[in-house]
């Protein structure tokens, strides 16, 4: 993945690649290790890293590399095995470590790895650490590997499992309970496939699991929150039963209402923060999202005494204005949520534990719950394009998307970017009715071709 700013390697979410292919060999990760570790070890001399992994046949030998070169650099670097990213970044100081590190291509297919960090605090490193490590990253000294025999091992280390456990529970109280609630995992394979479920289970829920067999190549494979109509289809065959669906490291939540239908990032978002706003528990009234986020969200917020502050898409975007304004929730529509007030670091089961406390505290179902947010219909379009010129600059476009924009008024918006890694530009069209977006779209696609497109 190529970076942005003034970084080569790291994207909004890490360093990821195919595995084999720089960046994801075995002596990159050991010199980004390395790397890395002598960052950490300007501010915790001697420290500790603690390192974890999903579920993909990479990620052994990957890890073993990360840590020869955190090692190499004069810190020790840590193990807890399979464990979800969020998970991992709440137990990092707990267990006395300066930093966190995580293999893991989040939704991408067991083909793609890559490595994030987390810092002391567990929230993710900013623009400025990462741009460091880069300058600190020599793939010119080599690091000796240390020696890893392929396991397969998906297991978590005990002691990590019972902080993360202990630090959940401490969030909602001692008489939290889930009892009575009828709950189906799919847990796509990855880092959550055991700990998720074993949680839910011990507060009381019924649990059932689909997507909890990782054999390190089927992490994502046709399951979790990318790919949840096996979820939906069974939970609609159930009464009473809702869903649950990560990604592969289990930062992301789709949720499942009791009808079978998917419940989406923006109205987990809304229903959290109207019941913060009701209980007089929402920082600074206000709500961090990215520019994705369904415009119903700001209608339901604002109509509720609360604000909405928007950010460019990537959730490291939404927690430093969080972190900047003093908010305590935000996330994406693709259901990264941040409960900062709660965990440093976006974290699926946390957040859907938000979702199913709402649920017993007010006796409703979910399928009810959802109704209260209005969600406008959205299209969003990839048209490929031979170059990447600033499209404000393009009078033809800058234009037309003004004349679209007046035409749809506050009930609708254009939003247009160029992808960060593909020859593509996104239109993403938004309003009350269908038929609008169809008319904006028929009048700015052709444009958008003739001085952007393909030739």
């Amino acid at each position: 993945m190529a970076g942005t700013g003034g970084r080569r390697w790291f994207g909004t979410d890490g360093i990821r690649g195919r595995v084999g292919r720089e960046p994801m060999t075995p002596e990159f990760v050991a010199a980004l290790g390395r790397a890395a570790g002598r960052l950490f070890s300007k501010k915790h001399p001697g420290g500790k890293i603690l390192v974890a992994r999903d579920t993909r046949e990479s990620g052994e030998m990957l890890e073993a590399a990360l840590i020869s070169g955190i090692r190499s650099a004069g810190l020790e670097a840590e193990s807890i095995g399979v464990f979800p990213s969020g998970a991992a970044a709440m137990v990092g100081l707990p267990r006395g470590a300066c930093g966190v590190a995580v293999l893991s291509a989040s939704h991408n297919p067991s083909t793609d790895n890559g490595v994030k960090f987390f810092g002391a605090d567990g929230g993710k490193l900013g623009d400025s650490d990462e741009e460091a490590i880069e300058g600190l990253l020599d793939l010119g000294q080599k690091v000796a590997l240390e020696e890893k025999v392929v396991s397969k091992d998906f297991s978590c280390e005990r002691g990590a499992f019972d902080l993360y456990r202990k630090r959940l529970l401490g969030i909602f109280g001692e008489n939290f309970s889930l009892r009575g609630l009828k709950i189906l995992v799919d847990a796509a394979n990855g880092a959550a496939w055991f700990t998720t479920p074993e949680i839910l289970r011990g507060l009381g829920a019924e649990v059932e699991v689909m997507g909890a067999e990782p054999d390190g190549t089927n992490i994502n494979e046709g399951c979790g929150s990318e790919h949840p109509e096996g979820l939906m289809g069974a939970v609609g065959k159930r009464s009473g039963w809702m869903g649950v669906a990560h990604d592969g490291d289990a930062d992301r939540l789709v949720l499942v209402d009791e009808d079978g239908r998917r419940v989406d990032g923006d109205e987990v978002i809304a229903m959290a923060a109207t019941d913060a706003l009701e209980r007089g528990k929402l920082a600074g009234g206000t709500v961090v999202v990215t520019v994705m986020s369904n415009l119903g969200l700001d209608e339901m917020i604002t109509a509720r005494g609360g604000k909405v502050v928007r950010t460019q898409v990537g959730d490291r975007y939404v927690a430093e204005a969080m972190r900047r304004g003093g908010f305590g929730l935000g996330g994406e529509q693709s259901g990264h949520l941040l409960f900062l007030e709660d965990s440093p670091a976006g974290d699926g089961l946390l957040s859907a534990l938000k979702i199913l406390d709402l649920v017993q505290r007010k006796k409703r179902r979910l399928a009810e719950l959802r109704k209260e947010m209005r969600t406008y219909p959205q299209q969003l379009m990839n048209l490929r394009v031979r170059h990447k010129p600033a499209w404000e600059s393009v009078e033809p476009v800058a234009r037309g998307v003004r004349e679209a924009e007046t035409f749809l008024g506050q009930k609708g918006r254009v939003y247009l970017r160029y992808s960060g890694t593909e020859n593509l530009v996104r239109l993403l069209v938004e309003a009350d009715e269908i038929d609008k977006i169809r008319s904006v779209q028929e009048k700015l696609v052709p444009i958008l071709k003739e001085h952007l497109g393909e030739r």
